[in-house]
C-alpha cells in the first residue's frame, strides 16, 4: 500500500492510493471461506456450499468492500500524518471500473488544503468597552421582578397600565376542503406594544377583533406586537383571523420585601434592597461586559480577516461543488456560488488556524459545563435561580442526547475559548461608555 502526492500548488494536489493485491487478498479469501461454513443454500447443508459457489456470488462485492476501505484509511492516514488541514472532501478522479483481480489497483484523489500562514494576535488592536449599568437599567430590571410575582387584578376595560389577554385563531373557510387544526396563538399585549394595543384597549373580555393575514405581514411593527416570528407568518393558512379578548387585568407589583428576595435569589441570600440593587449591577455589568467583550473579539477578527492574506484552493473547490452537489450542473454556477463564500471559507480557515495555533480544545466536561449554563439561563426566564445542581446537570446531560446540540454546543465552547485567547493576547484601546452608547456602537 503506498500513497503519493502530486502537488498542482501550495493549496492543492492529487493524492494516488495505490494497493496491491496482496494487500487485500488475504482478508477477501477469508471472508469468502467464512461464508462458505455459514451460507444456506436450498440444496446444501450449512457449512458444504461449494467455495467455487460462494466465490462466484460474493467475491467481487467483497473485494470492492475491502479495497475501498483500505484506500479509505490510507487516504486518512497520509491526510493525518501530513497534518493536511482539509478544505472540503476528497474529491475521486473519475476512472475505468476497477479490476479487483489486477495485481495493482490505483485511485486518485483530488484534495484541497489550507495554506500556512501565521497570526500574530497582539499586533491586533481594537476598542475594548467598559460599560455599566445605569441607575434607570438597574431599576427596570427590578420592576421585571416585581412584575414577575405580581398579583393580578381583573378589570372591565383596559387603561394605560392594563395587560390585555388575546388568544388569535385562523377563521376556516366555509368551502374549504379536508381537515384543519390550528391550536390558537395566546399572547398578552400592554401599552408597550403600541400597534396591538391600540387594536384592542377599547374591547372588553369575550370581544373579538378582526386581523387579517395581509395585515401582519404588511404589518411587521404588529406582527412583533403579537409575538409572530417570520417561521410563524409562513404557518397561516387562513386570511382572516380572530382575536379573542380572554383576560384583562392590571399588576399590582410585588413589593420588594424578603419574600420577593428569597423568592428570586434563594433563602437568605439578598435581605435588603440595597443588597438587591448591588446584585443586579453586578448581574448587569457581567451580561454588558460579555457583550463588549464579544464586540472587541468580532474587531479582532474583522481586522484578522483584512490584513491576512489566505490563499483558497479555488480550482479544486470548484470541482469539489460539482461533485459533493447535485443541484451544481455546470463549471460556471460552482465559481458564481465559489465567489459568494469566498469570503465565509477564508474566515473559517482563519479561525482553524487560530484553534490550531493556540491549542483551542473542546472535551466533554466543556460542553456539559456549557449545557449547564444554557439550562441555567432557561430557568431563569421563568424566574427560576435556585434549583439543585444536580437537577440542572440532569436537564443538560438529556439536551446532550441530540446530536445537532452537541454540535451547536461544541462551537460555542470552542469560540469561547478563542474568544478568551483573543481577550488575552490582542491589544485593548479601554473606552468607558454608557450602555446606551455602547448599543449606537453595534449599530454602525
Amino acid at each position: 500500500m503506498n500513497v503519493t502526492r502530486t502537488n498542482h500548488d501550495e493549496v492543492s494536489a492529487l493524492l494516488t492510493v495505490t494497493l496491491n493485491k496482496s494487500d487485500y487478498k488475504d482478508k477477501v479469501e477469508k471472508q469468502l471461506i467464512n461464508y462458505a461454513k455459514n451460507a444456506t443454500v436450498p440444496g446444501f447443508r450449512k457449512g458444504k456450499v461449494p467455495l467455487s459457489m460462494v466465490r462466484k456470488q460474493f467475491e467481487a462485492g467483497i473485494a470492492f468492500e475491502e479495497i475501498n476501505k483500505q484506500i479509505s484509511e490510507a487516504l486518512n492516514n497520509y491526510v493525518n500524518e501530513n497534518n493536511l488541514r482539509l478544505v472540503g472532501q476528497p474529491v475521486p478522479v473519475p476512472m475505468n471500473e476497477l479490476d479487483y483481480n489486477a495485481e495493482e489497483v490505483s485511485v486518485g484523489f483530488e484534495v484541497g488544503f489550507e495554506p500556512d500562514f501565521n497570526i500574530d494576535l497582539s499586533s491586533y488592536e481594537a476598542p475594548h468597552y467598559k460599560v455599566e449599568a445605569t441607575d434607570k437599567e438597574i431599576n427596570q430590571s427590578i420592576e421585571n421582578m416585581q412584575k414577575r410575582f405580581a398579583d393580578k387584578d381583573a378589570q372591565d376595560k383596559a387603561t394605560k397600565d392594563s395587560y390585555v389577554a388575546l388568544s388569535i385563531a385562523q377563521v376556516v373557510e366555509a368551502d374549504a376542503e379536508g381537515e384543519h387544526n390550528h391550536p390558537p396563538k395566546n399572547v398578552v399585549v400592554s401599552a408597550e406594544q403600541k400597534e396591538a394595543f391600540g387594536l384592542v384597549k377599547s374591547h372588553k373580555v369575550g370581544d373579538v377583533v378582526k386581523l387579517t393575514k395581509t395585515q401582519l405581514t404588511e404589518n411587521e411593527t404588529l406582527a412583533k406586537d403579537l409575538n409572530y416570528n417570520e417561521h410563524e407568518l409562513g404557518h397561516i393558512h387562513h386570511e382572516d383571523l380572530e382575536a379573542t379578548v380572554t383576560e384583562i387585568y392590571k399588576l399590582n407589583l410585588a413589593p420588594l420585601d424578603q419574600e420577593l428576595f428569597d423568592k428570586v435569589y434563594g433563602e437568605g441570600n439578598i435581605n435588603s434592597e440595597e443588597e438587591l440593587k448591588a446584585r443586579v449591577k453586578t448581574e448587569l455589568d457581567e451580561y454588558f461586559q460579555q457583550n463588549a467583550d464579544i464586540h472587541f473579539v468580532n474587531k479582532v477578527l474583522e481586522n484578522v480577516s483584512e490584513k491576512t492574506e489566505v490563499q483558497l484552493p479555488e480550482a479544486f473547490l470548484v470541482k469539489w461543488l460539482l461533485f459533493s452537489n447535485p443541484n451544481i450542473t455546470s463549471e460556471d454556477q460552482a465559481k458564481e456560488i465559489l465567489e459568494a463564500e469566498k469570503s465565509i471559507i477564508k474566515n473559517q480557515i482563519i479561525e482553524g488556524k487560530l484553534f490550531q495555533d493556540y491549542d483551542v480544545k473542546v472535551d466533554y466536561a466543556d460542553v456539559l459545563a456549557q449545557a449547564e449554563v444554557l439550562v441555567n439561563n432557561q430557568l431563569a426566564m421563568y424566574g427560576i435561580h435556585n434549583l439543585p445542581q444536580e437537577e440542572v446537570q440532569k436537564y443538560a446531560v438529556e439536551m446532550l442526547k441530540q446530536e445537532e446540540q452537541v454540535r451547536q454546543i461544541s462551537q460555542e465552547v470552542a469560540m469561547g475559548k478563542l474568544k478568551d485567547v483573543i481577550l488575552e493576547k490582542a491589544s485593548k484601546k479601554e473606552t468607558k461608555i454608557t450602555h446606551e452608547e455602547f448599543l449606537a456602537e453595534l449599530q454602525k
